[in-house]
């Protein structure tokens, strides 16, 4: 029987690889666009930018989650909800 959590690794597997072979600026890069084009962009356009960014980071939480510390925890869920937080202030 496959668990929730192995059936979105393995969904989830092939973007993991291919940002695991891709040079480490390339993936923050990507994070850093998103993010500073999701804070520039106003109305929806910014807050479709910021939550496709928060579910990236999302993504990757739950992936990492086991191997996290506490704190860790913490800062990252704070991080993801800030996110959340400004996507919605751009929709009201």
């Amino acid at each position: 029987m496959t668990t929730p959590r192995r059936r979105f690794e393995l969904q989830i597997g092939p973007l993991v690889v291919l940002l695991a072979r891709l040079p480490r600026i390339v993936p923050f890069l990507i994070v850093f666009g998103l993010l500073i084009g999701g804070l520039l962009l106003e109305g929806l356009a910014g807050a479709l930018v910021l939550l496709v960014l928060s579910a990236l980071l999302a993504a990757l939480l739950f992936l990492a989650w086991p191997a996290l510390p506490g704190q860790a925890r913490v800062v990252r869920t704070l991080v993801l909800g800030a996110l959340l937080v400004r996507a919605l202030t751009f929709l009201s």
